[in-house]
């Protein structure tokens, strides 16, 4: 069985390992710069088409690697692409379901992430040479990324850019397929976005709806907050799942494991309590046990009542993490959304690279501190919107007229005239508007 370490005498050289380790990371961070353009410029279904091109040239190249310095390129450019595939493809596929299925969604992406890791496990058991682990990997990316090929942009994001004749296309097309025909031909799509056009819609654009909006931009605050929070406490805490193995192949399977079942808790949680509930009972139960964790408790050479909460905490900090791309996801407005996402998944890198920060921390004040921002977290939950059983928001104003409706602080004004969807109106044929 061959490793890179071992070809390219690095054993000894750990800081050249972690610095390889590393440029995944910084891939994602770098991709921040223009995912948060494609997104909600070019659209989803071309953005992820980008991405998941880095992603698998940069794994098949890996097969024929054999110098340091071209693995460090192939890890950032599988980090860059990876991240503008996956969240791009989240919220692509957000758009598309229907409220009572989002929590089904979210619950199914979640778990797929949670089965790379036995995945990952069986391809590098199997396959001894670490060059064909990345044809192994390579596979399996190509046929995960086939999808992308047929699936459309959402009608919601079409309408979003102007596309209306796009949008009645993929209408049409789903029509079709659930043998419930319909033609939208003379019939006008109304709805309540407005983003001018969302390729002339500029950072500059944005910013300064957000300055006018200090709603939508306390919103955004506080979701780039929980994601940093919720990040820095995930890759801080040393007693992770993954410790339990005695050989990489069982710690990845024990985390594996352990993200699974939180990811069912997640589900059962979701389908009987609010959004703003679920979120704040993760992260204050998480609180509790990270306070609980500082109590010294020795009852073997391996297990301490640290341990055990600190176990139990990270569950739910794994919950609310998980929990954060389907809520915000419903929060953000839909010309704004590809923004949002990037912005906070780009905070949740940071947050990782600030993790070991915190780990390095004597037990007790890195308890409390996780402690602190946990509770802290769930508080500021409370100043967020409610949106189950609720349409997603399409433009800015919408935020403002739902936390009108809710009573939420920092209103602002109603700009605009808001509806909660896009409807048809009734053209030339009756049909069409059924």
């Amino acid at each position: 069985r061959t490793t890179l370490a071992v070809e390219w005498d690095l054993v000894c050289e750990q800081s050249r390992i972690r610095f390889l380790e590393s440029m995944y990371f910084l891939g994602g961070l770098s991709s921040f710069v223009i995912s948060a353009y494609l997104w909600d410029a070019i659209g989803r279904r071309k953005a992820c088409w980008i991405g998941a091109a880095f992603v698998t040239v940069s794994c098949f190249l890996g097969i024929f690697c054999h110098d340091y310095y071209f693995m460090v390129a192939i890890r950032f450019f599988l980090g860059f692409g990876n991240f503008i595939a996956y969240i791009g493809c989240y919220v692509w596929l957000l758009e598309f379901m229907p409220e009572k299925y989002r929590n089904y969604y979210n619950t199914y992406s979640m778990l797929m992430w949670a089965i790379g890791y036995p995945l990952l496990v069986g391809i590098s058991y199997i396959i001894q040479d670490w060059n064909f682990i990345h044809l192994g990997c390579g596979i399996v990316f190509v046929l995960c990324y086939m999808p992308f090929v047929f699936y459309p942009d959402s009608p919601r994001y079409l309408l979003s850019v102007g596309r209306e004749e796009d949008a009645k296309a993929v209408l049409e097309l789903y029509g079709r397929i659930t043998n419930t025909p319909v033609s939208l031909k003379g019939v006008k799509l109304i709805s309540s976005i407005s983003c001018k056009n969302d390729s002339n819609y500029s950072f500059k654009s944005k910013m300064i709806e957000y300055k006018n909006r200090p709603g939508m931009f306390l919103e955004l605050t506080i979701q780039l907050y929980l994601y940093f929070a919720c990040a820095l406490l995930y890759f801080a805490v040393n007693y992770g799942w993954g410790s339990f193995g005695t050989t990489p192949y069982i710690s990845y399977l024990f985390a594996g494991a352990s993200e699974f079942f939180a990811y069912i808790l997640l589900f059962l949680i979701t389908k009987f309590f609010s959004r703003k509930g679920t979120l704040s009972s993760c992260l204050f139960i998480a609180a509790v046990c990270f306070l609980i964790s500082t109590i010294s408790w020795k009852w073997t050479e391996t297990w301490n009542l640290e341990r055990l909460m600190a176990l139990i905490a990270i569950i739910w900090i794994s919950v609310a993490f998980a929990f954060l791309f389907l809520y915000f996801g419903e929060v953000a407005p839909t010309c704004l959304r590809g923004f949002t996402s990037s912005l906070s998944v780009l905070t949740s890198r940071a947050a990782a690279f600030c993790g070991p920060l915190l780990a390095n921390t004597s037990g007790t004040a890195k308890l409390l501190s996780a402690a602190t921002l946990a509770f802290v977290g769930g508080a500021l939950v409370f100043f967020l919107p409610e949106t189950k059983n609720m349409p997603m928001p399409a433009k800015a104003a919408d935020v403002t007229e739902r936390r009108h409706k809710q009573n939420l602080p920092l209103k602002a004004a109603r700009h605009d005239t808001v509806l909660d969807n896009p409807i048809a109106e009734h053209g030339d044929s009756g049909e069409a508007s059924k």
